[in-house]
């Protein structure tokens, strides 16, 4: 056999693996969204996908995984396996030195990354007070919020751009409020704004809230 194959095999079986779970993630964020949690079984996932029962489980595991999985790619817009603030985006953020420019371009992000994710995330909300496993995934998604929200305060408090009075862990806490998905999906996905008109808001509101 030979051996210079090995690792052009490897790297094929890798990219078809890939390729395969993105089939599944596709047509579970698909059904989620359309049918909710409840009503979306892996029977349907698989068809939808156009693959067998046992390659759902084998691409993401089972529902409530695949929830965390749709989740966690909409957040970031991709499948590498690249935490949101090692990205380069993130880091040129945490790059930055006048907090209005970090806060307005937190909220470029932000609103970035809610555009692709509230609708998933609704159905994590939905489902959370129902199904055990997906509560435990709410409460992740819900610490990862606040943790998000610490960096951002703790950075603006280093750039001595909080406003008179306001703590460290005041700011964290009203970030955590305007990170949160639901409010892309109520104004945007709802009350019908533009993707603009939301950044835009955004970033006014957080100013107003959090800068000197």
């Amino acid at each position: 056999m030979n051996s210079s194959l090995s690792p052009y095999r490897s790297r094929l079986r890798a990219e078809q693996a890939a390729a395969t779970r993105r089939l599944v993630l596709d047509a579970a964020t698909r059904l989620f969204v359309e049918r909710g949690y409840g009503g979306t079984s892996i029977d349907a996932i698989a068809e939808a996908a156009g693959v067998g029962r046992s390659t759902v489980f084998a691409a993401a595991g089972g529902k409530p995984w695949l929830l965390k999985a749709a989740c966690d790619r909409a957040i970031v817009g991709d499948d590498e396996q690249v935490p949101f603030h090692q990205r380069p985006e993130a880091r040129k953020l945490f790059a930055m030195a006048d907090p209005t420019e970090i806060v307005a371009g937190y909220a470029g992000l932000l609103s970035d990354a809610q555009r692709r994710v509230s609708a998933i995330y609704e159905v994590a909300r939905s489902a959370a007070g129902v199904e055990p496993e997906v509560g435990e995934l709410w409460t992740e998604l819900s610490r990862q919020r606040l943790a998000g929200a610490k960096e951002l305060a703790t950075l603006l408090s280093r750039k001595g751009g909080l406003r008179s009075g306001l703590s460290v862990a005041q700011a964290r806490d009203i970030i955590w409020i305007y990170n949160d998905p639901g409010l892309h999906h109520a104004l945007v996905g709802t009350r019908g704004w533009s993707q603009t008109k939301y950044r835009d808001w955004l970033a006014g509101t957080l100013k107003s809230q959090l800068l000197g």
